[in-house]
């Protein structure tokens, strides 16, 4: 299997599960998950080999270096816990569960061989209709591990193009940011989120914005936007027949197009004025968004409705 095919696959249940492992912890999962997706008969007394040698061409890592994290990763890795929602006598429940039942380094061989814990394998491997999958080399030049988690976060909506709206207590415990940790917003934007987002929009398929909404004066909610970009090696490297995602408005046509926006009722049921905000403002926020095209593609069927005619590329 090379590095361009390694494919990820977990259940919901656990790419929403809250955790906290480092970069090094997260990059040896996942290789592990793929390695053991292909383990016949996979149960808990299944070893899973995890070698410094795939180690180091999936994430493109120095031998010293490979050796040095995956041992120190091994002695981290057994004490780890996620939690999840769960059931139990048909009623809801929250599940702690270990990652790893035993983790062993074998120094002479540059390898960690891992012994899953019952409840990762049947998030890996019985999977039915609810489940993400995603190829590794996605995440592979990632170097942040707050970028990763929210990759296998938001990979999920792709086909929605928007994410749900995390109340920002939940997006951090999603991220594995401690209780103690960037308590201010402006560090938790700084050092998690935007980091996230850059690092995501610069070195993966897929490209974010995050919209911020508040109570009062506070940030009490966080939702993303999501869209795929364009494939390189097409002769333009655009979609003859869809909006360029990132195609902005002119400002007066985005305050022409705000204003219907903010009038059309429709719209009004699917993007909310704030409370107290009036209809001016509202259209005044509404036409900031629509200066940035990936608001045009989101509201496109809103604003076709208010007069709106898409301009198609040409070659």
């Amino acid at each position: 299997m090379n590095r361009e095919t390694r494919l990820v696959v977990k259940d919901n249940a656990l790419i929403d599960a809250s955790f906290n492992l480092s970069l090094v912890e997260q990059r040896l999962m996942l290789l592990a998950i793929v390695e053991a997706r292909e383990v016949n008969k996979l149960t808990p007394d299944s070893p899973i080999e995890v070698k410094a040698t795939s180690y180091m061409e999936q994430y493109k890592i120095d031998e010293r270096n490979a050796y040095k994290q995956l041992y120190d990763a091994s002695k981290q890795l057994f004490n780890r816990q996620f939690s999840y929602t769960d059931r139990y006598a048909d009623t809801d429940a929250v599940t702690v569960s270990r990652w790893v039942n035993e983790v062993t380094y074998v120094k002479d061989k540059g390898m960690v061989v891992m012994y899953l814990n019952r409840n990762v394998i049947n998030m890996i491997s019985r999977l039915e209709e609810q489940f993400t999958k995603y190829h590794l080399s996605q995440v592979s030049e990632l170097t942040s591990q707050y970028s990763i988690r929210l990759y296998e976060i938001l990979i999920k909506f792709l086909n929605i193009g928007n994410s749900n709206k995390y109340p920002l207590n939940e997006l951090r415990n999603l991220l594995g940011v401690g209780v103690d940790e960037y308590s201010q917003m402006s560090g938790f934007k700084k050092r998690v989120l935007d980091l996230a987002v850059d690092e995501i929009n610069k070195k993966t398929d897929i490209q974010i914005k995050y919209e911020q909404f508040k109570e009062g004066r506070v940030i009490s909610h966080i939702l993303f936007k999501i869209g795929k970009k364009k494939d390189k090696k097409s002769k333009t490297g655009k979609d003859m027949n869809t909006i360029d995602m990132f195609a902005d408005m002119t400002i007066k046509q985005a305050l022409m197009f705000g204003d219907k926006l903010s009038r059309d009722i429709a719209f009004q049921n699917h993007y909310k004025a704030n409370v107290g905000e009036s209809i001016e403002d509202y259209s005044e926020r509404i036409a900031t968004m629509l200066m940035d095209g990936f608001y045009v593609k989101e509201w496109i069927q809103y604003l076709e409705n208010v007069g709106f005619v898409p301009t198609r590329l040409s070659e």
